[in-house]
């Protein structure tokens, strides 16, 4: 099946793992068979992959692994969007150049038709208006906690609506709990705390979440 040791030797990774294919398999065994040098090189795999299972596990915190996480899924869901906002400005470009110029030819002669009736300008400053709404959730994901746990727990979510952690404010934090907590938090959609400032346009900012949980049995 296999005309040379080089095309052999790039299905040792599958082989050792155990995914290729049955023909695959039969005719990697019966080059192995009569070629001592892949057998030998094959046997430096073994070995590597030895040592390497050997090596003790590092554990990383709670917090860490759940910014990690939250953070991949976001890169995945991103990812096609990213390719469709490429294609559709290639797509656009070629529309878009004298489409603007006669957008900019507008604008300008219009501000020169109003530049003589332009109102004065007041000498009264004006009082910039804040309001702010808090972090909020969008979605929350199920999470099968113990029946005696009624926790509460603080969660920080940035401007892009992520969370980048909680903190356990009333409740007993076991290893079981931060398992079910880390699950629910990974799953759940929140929305950015948002500042209108002077404008109907409203920033995105940190902002935090406060979420009771409580169990509720239901029986029918």
């Amino acid at each position: 099946m296999f005309e040379s040791c080089v095309e052999i030797r790039s299905h040792y990774s599958d082989y050792l793992d155990d995914l290729c294919t049955p023909e695959v398999r039969k005719s990697l065994r019966f080059h192995l068979k009569y070629c001592a040098a892949c057998r030998e090189e094959l046997e430096g795999w073994q070995s590597m992959r030895a040592d390497l299972q050997s090596l003790p596990r590092r554990r990383v915190s709670a917090d860490l692994g759940l910014r990690l996480r939250v953070r991949m899924s976001q890169e995945m869901s991103r990812r096609p969007l990213m390719e469709l906002r490429i294609r559709l400005e290639n797509l656009l470009k070629p529309l878009l150049i004298p489409a603007t110029g006669g957008v900019l030819t507008a604008i300008i002669s219009f501000g020169m038709i109003m530049g003589a009736g332009v109102a004065p300008a007041s000498n009264i400053p004006d009082v910039p208006v804040e309001l702010v709404t808090p972090a909020r959730v969008e979605a929350l994901a199920p999470a099968d906690f113990p029946s005696d746990e009624n926790p509460v727990m603080l969660v920080r979510v940035d401007s892009k609506g992520r969370a980048t952690g909680y903190r356990l404010i009333s409740g007993q934090l076991s290893p079981e709990l931060m398992q079910h907590l880390d699950r629910m938090i990974y799953f759940s959609a929140f929305q950015p705390a948002t500042a209108f400032r002077g404008s109907f346009l409203g920033r995105a900012s940190d902002g935090q979440v406060v979420l009771s949980l409580r169990r509720i049995t239901v029986r029918g």
